[in-house]
């Protein structure tokens, strides 16, 4: 009689044990929100004109470039540097970061995998009317989250809607429910972070 009591109690405390497991689950995900995915990436250093020229690590442009601010310079003779139009090209690739040509500047992908997520700067002028100064202008910071599928080349704007499809071919993260909703862009952005954990880039070698 003993051991049966023992035995029903272990059995309880396994199925306990498993719905927490279950439960929390993504707690574990959202755990490693600050361990961002790495990889040793072989890219060659330089400017991509295309996505193609990207995704086949041929870069078409070598010679020494920089970036300021939101600009990519590349140098022209020792003295001079050239401004490069962004609207020309698709990217970048320097001492280990990928830089991507969007809404008339030049931004670093803070995370990498088959998704490559990052935000744009856009400064805009909008009227200030008050009764006591009138009408001034005001300048006004736009902040954009964009991500980029590196298997079709597809760039589009950040937000639950456009990465669902993407978050449900995974079992580990598709039965996700935000915990927080009034945060809900911050969420989405780790679940793109566990999704390029799961997916990492894959870069074609151009022999």
């Amino acid at each position: 009689m003993l051991l049966v009591r023992i035995l029903f109690f272990c059995c309880i405390v396994f199925v306990s044990f498993e719905n927490v497991c279950a439960q929390e689950g993504w707690e574990d995900v959202e755990d490693q929100k600050d361990q961002l995915y790495s990889s040793v990436l072989d890219l060659k250093d330089g400017i991509y004109r295309t996505f193609d020229e990207f995704k086949t690590n041929s870069p078409f442009n070598t010679t020494d470039f920089e970036i300021r601010r939101k600009n990519l310079y590349v140098e022209d003779t020792n003295t001079t540097w050239l401004q490069v139009n962004e609207e020309k090209i698709w990217g970048c690739y320097n001492e280990g970061k990928i830089y991507v040509a969007q809404d008339g500047g030049i931004w670093k992908d803070v995370s990498i995998g088959r998704l490559l997520q990052f935000a744009t700067v856009q400064i805009r002028q909008m009227l200030n009317t008050s009764q006591m100064y009138g009408v001034s202008n005001k300048e006004v910071e736009i902040l954009k989250q964009y991500f980029i599928d590196t298997e079709t080349g597809e760039v589009q704007e950040l937000n639950s809607r456009n990465l669902a499809s993407y978050v449900e071919q995974e079992i580990e993260l598709k039965n996700y429910k935000a915990k927080n909703k009034a945060n809900k862009l911050a969420q989405t952005i780790l679940l793109l972070k566990s999704y390029n954990e799961l997916n990492p880039l894959k870069i074609r070698q151009n022999e």
